[in-house]
């Protein structure tokens, strides 16, 4: 397919950012040997590659600034990209357009969710149904 490029640029491009962001430092680590489910049925040798991440510089796609606080935004703009099937641009991350544009679709949603009177699977109390305030 036309994007197999750029999915496979995402699957490198994500790991190396949840490593830099520090993500994996802030959790447990897991002891995968000691798991059986990801043991050789046969041998009990551990399955796959002894380390799941590889650094790789990829050339030619959309960066952020270096001073940049977004990267979150950024993963998620440009894997709205890649569902999208929308060309990636090569220059200009506007993050404060795409953070105005992601907050106001959350809103319209959740709007609309209200507006049908779902309620969402989490432990927070119901609100009233008979009125909302739009801010």
């Amino acid at each position: 397919k036309v994007y197999a490029k750029e999915i496979k640029k995402l699957s490198v491009m994500l790991p190396n950012y949840l490593h830099d962001s520090g993500f994996f430092d802030k959790m447990g680590r897991t002891d995968w040997a000691s798991m059986e489910a990801y043991k050789d049925k046969e041998t009990g040798e551990l399955l796959g590659p002894q380390h799941s991440f590889e650094v790789e510089y990829v050339q030619d796609i959309m960066q952020q600034q270096s001073d940049s606080l977004d990267c979150g935004m950024y993963v998620a703009a440009f894997a709205e990209y890649l569902s999208d099937e929308i060309s990636i641009p090569s220059i200009s991350f506007r993050s404060d357009y795409l953070r105005n544009r992601y907050a106001t679709l959350l809103w319209k949603y959740g709007m609309d969710k209200f507006k049908a009177g779902y309620v969402s699977d989490n432990d927070d109390p119901t609100r009233p149904k008979s009125f909302y305030t739009i801010p």
